[in-house]
């Protein structure tokens, strides 16, 4: 039998996109991680005039429980200072049941932050039993994501039936 995958099979280090994603690690801590593509560190080091790799970062949180995210209407926002070889990051003593995203960015001579990268909204889980009545789901991170405005035909994988009769 013929083997598909060789033994010697590594991922990749480095897709080449720009990209940051957060997970929740459990109802108080966040874990984050990123890439920033070359071509984006080579435009964020000529806008900025030095190099990427001395450029102040930070990670960026926002909490946007039941909001419509735009960008500056965020009900909490909070800045992580970043080591300038990281490309990940706990993000630990949040509150539970609470909706975040984040931006991964830099900072001007001037301290105002410009963002590279967004991340996805997650939802932290809870930290006790709902209360009587409460919802077992939370909204909050539904309720960040924008409702398409037409409808989005399915692809063709989704009316596939796995089974025969």
């Amino acid at each position: 039998m013929q083997q598909l995958v060789p033994e010697s099979y590594e991922p990749p280090g480095a897709y080449r996109k720009d990209m940051l994603r957060l997970l929740a690690r459990d109802a108080h801590t966040l874990y984050a991680y990123w890439e920033i593509s070359d071509r984006k560190k080579w435009l964020a080091s000529q806008h900025f005039e030095c190099d990427y790799g001395q450029l102040p970062k930070a990670l960026r949180l926002y909490d946007v429980t039941h909001l419509l995210f735009n960008g500056h209407n965020a009900n909490r926002t909070i800045d992580y200072p970043l080591t300038p070889e990281a490309d990940n990051w706990y993000i630990t003593g949040l509150e539970a049941d609470r909706a975040y995203t984040a931006d991964l960015g830099g900072y001007t001579w001037e301290r105002q932050f410009v963002p590279f990268v967004r991340a996805n909204v997650v939802q932290t889980p809870r930290d006790r039993p709902a209360s009587y009545g409460a919802p077992l789901a939370s909204v909050a991170a539904e309720a960040s994501v924008p409702r398409p405005t037409r409808y989005i035909p399915p692809d063709g994988l989704e009316h596939f039936a796995s089974y025969r009769l």
